[in-house]
């Protein structure tokens, strides 16, 4: 399995229910890209080595699709408006309280992972793996 290592570390994640994938994509009109499909699938959703800074939470379905329409926990999101202009990218992972990370939609940028508007992996694989070894990797990538 692709994703074994997370598997292996015994990190905090809890199943995902196909249902909630179905209703999230429906609710936002998109398609999740296949990678986050396959995380879900096989591992779910949850914590992944949290640490003093970062509290690195893959989000639930229905977390995505709650921040994109801001609702529910998401309604008073500290600056959510800055996140307005990612039409395609999708927030999936809270890395802390105000540093978000997306996962592209559209065919360019298709499965690609960003910190604000700079590219930090080619793929959701490679940015979990780096992440399970430093959580602060993308910060160097932007200074």
């Amino acid at each position: 399995m692709k994703y074994k290592f997370l598997v292996e570390k015994n990190y905090k994640h809890y199943p995902v229910d196909l249902e909630d994938i179905n209703r999230a994509q429906n609710d936002l009109d998109i398609v999740f890209p296949q990678e986050l499909l396959d995380l879900y699938e096989n591992v779910g959703y949850g914590f992944i080595k949290g640490s003093r800074q970062n509290i690195n939470r893959v989000m639930d379905p229905l977390s995505v699709r709650d921040f994109r329409l801001k609702q529910n926990d998401f309604e008073f999101f500290p600056d959510i408006e800055v996140y307005d202009d990612l039409e395609d990218e999708l927030i999936f992972f809270e890395a802390n309280e105000s540093a978000m990370i997306s996962i592209g939609l559209s065919s360019d940028k298709l499965g690609m992972i960003f910190y604000d508007e700079f590219k930090i992996a080619d793929s959701l694989c490679e940015f979990l793996e780096k992440i399970v070894k430093d959580d602060m990797y993308y910060i160097s990538l932007i200074d």
